[in-house]
């Protein structure tokens, strides 16, 4: 890209450089990349910085694309191309546990289901493509809405809940609650708090340096789907989680970020 066109112009140019650096770079190394003066890098990496677009690996002063960057990249993948990913996986689930398996995604405030594989037999219980999927209700949106920032939180539990049916919780303390227990236990469960008779697992999908975005789940009546063991289906559901965010497009997975430190020092070791 030509030096020239404006200030936007050598903020793409930074961006660029570092997302072509799996393993980042020092201020020295975008320097020599880009052509531009250290004194203008300096300010352009620190701005990039700020605002969360770049971030320092590791505590040290080399630099990657940053977490907030990288969950608009993954905001931006479209639906199709997650279902073409996702859908051996999901095949896999449907034929261990004959039951409807899914994935759902954080689209602005809401949770929405993006793929489904279904068993072949009658009388199976589905998600549709496309459905938003209530917080209060729906292990989908409990898996996925438990990992994010109080103010998105705090957004989604303003809003009116419906309660579908008489295991539905509305009280906002009890969804707290809920959210608090999938943080620490590492699935949601919808134990027919959105349908009478349906169950649902769903396992948060940890996307490395962007959170948590998708959730990978099953579900079924709960005569059928409940007489799995727990751990099984819990256990199955995070090793398909693990897989779907490493099978993600490359360029968006980036090292661990750490402490950010003040610019200017080279890369050592």
């Amino acid at each position: 890209m030509s030096k020239d066109g404006g200030i936007l112009a050598r903020y793409a140019m930074t961006l660029e450089t570092l997302a072509a650096a799996p393993d980042g770079l020092s201020l020295m190394e975008v320097v020599q990349a880009t052509g531009l003066p250290r004194g203008t890098v300096h300010r352009l990496l620190g701005a990039l910085r700020g605002i969360g677009y770049i971030a320092p690996r590791g505590g040290r002063k080399i630099y990657v694309l940053g977490p907030r960057l990288l969950r608009l990249l993954h905001l931006g993948v479209a639906p199709a191309a997650v279902s073409s990913l996702v859908q051996p996986m999901l095949e896999k689930l449907v034929t261990r546990f004959k039951e409807t398996a899914f994935v759902a995604k954080l689209v602005g405030a809401d949770v929405q289901s993006v793929a489904m594989v279904v068993p072949g037999s009658d009388g199976q219980s589905y998600v549709q493509p496309g459905r938003v999927m209530p917080v209060h209700a729906a292990a989908s949106a409990k898996a996925i809405f438990a990992f994010q920032d109080e103010a998105l939180v705090e957004e989604v539990l303003s809003r009116p809940r419906t309660r579908y049916t008489e295991n539905t919780r509305v009280e906002e303390a009890e969804l707290r609650a809920d959210l608090e227990q999938v943080r620490r236990q590492g699935f949601a469960l919808c134990d027919e708090e959105l349908d009478p008779g349906v169950l649902s697992y769903a396992c948060p999908v940890h996307l490395e340096g962007a959170g948590v975005l998708y959730s990978i789940g099953l579900v079924g009546l709960s005569r059928r789907l409940g007489d799995h063991p727990r751990s099984e289906v819990v256990a199955t559901l995070r090793a398909a989680a693990e897989a779907f965010s490493k099978g993600l497009p490359s360029g968006l997975h980036r090292p661990v970020i750490g402490e950010v430190p003040a610019l200017g020092e080279e890369r050592s070791g």
